[in-house]
Order: C-alpha cells, then sequence, then structure tokens
C-alpha cells in the first residue's frame, strides 16, 4: 500500500512537471525602441459634443472627414443649418428623441424654399452625427469639428 501510494505521488509530480514544460514562455521585457519602430503617433478621431440640457447636442462646426475640420462646412445653429454655398434650413420644430433629433425646416438648396424632415441620430462607436432625409438623401455622416465660435 504504501509503494501504490508514492507511484500515485510520483505520476502526479511527473504530470505537473509535463504541464509546466509546456505552458507558455515568459514574456519578453518590453522593447525601449518600440516607439521608433511604430512611427508617428496618430491624433484619435474628434468626439461627439456630450448631451447637454441647455444646448442641443447637434449645435456645432462639422465636416464629412477629420481632415475636413481645417474649414468645417456645415454650421448647425440651434435654430438653422448652413453648408457652404449649397443648402440653408430654418428649424421649424426640433423634437428630442431616444437616438438623436428629429427636425422639421424649411430649406433652400438651389431653389425656392421647401419643407423638409431631417433626422439627426448619434453614433458612439462612429464618434459621427449621421444625418439623413432633408436635401442630403440618402444620408450623410458628419464628425464633430468645435463648437460655435462666440460671437
Amino acid at each position: 500500500m504504501h509503494l501504490s501510494n508514492l507511484l500515485c505521488r510520483a505520476a502526479v509530480a511527473a504530470a505537473s512537471l509535463a504541464m509546466i514544460a509546456c505552458a507558455d514562455p515568459a514574456e519578453p521585457p518590453p522593447d525601449p525602441d518600440a516607439a521608433a519602430q511604430v512611427g508617428e503617433v496618430e491624433p484619435l478621431q474628434r468626439t461627439l459634443p456630450p448631451p447637454s440640457e441647455t444646448t442641443p447636442r447637434y449645435v456645432g462646426l462639422w465636416a464629412t472627414t477629420a481632415d475636413g475640420c481645417s474649414d468645417p462646412a456645415w454650421r448647425f445653429e440651434e435654430r438653422r443649418i448652413t453648408t457652404r454655398g449649397e443648402v440653408s434650413c430654418e428649424f421649424q420644430n426640433v423634437t428630442l428623441t431616444e437616438h438623436g433629433y428629429n427636425i422639421q425646416a424649411q430649406c433652400t438648396a438651389q431653389a425656392p424654399p421647401e419643407p423638409h424632415n431631417i433626422r439627426l441620430s448619434f453614433s458612439e462607436s462612429a464618434r459621427a452625427m449621421m444625418v439623413t432625409g432633408g436635401p442630403w438623401q440618402p444620408g450623410t455622416a458628419l464628425v464633430h469639428c468645435a463648437a460655435l465660435p462666440t460671437p
């Protein structure tokens, strides 16, 4: 009985050693020259403005790409939107929804003013505001560039 107990312990010890030998090797130490190998740091994408009780989230300067933020083409104010030389909309009714805003507006786009329904929704993961409806069919994704300049 004493011999079988000893053999059992030896078998468990051998199995443990085999498992340790098969385990992943220790991680190498960090490479101090890794930053030089990776290259220049790229700025993170712009973030969306936070929801606010006093100012609609869409208010500000927007562009279709982060590069476009050097001269943003979309200007959202509380009661209107203008795009550089193309579209101007006056907001008649703004309704807050679960995903953003529904807006009834009168828009001028190279023609007399026409009524449009505009929907704004926010994609936190894409860091974008989606504009659907209005004269921009089928839709446009915008990145937030900056708050409106103070007068």
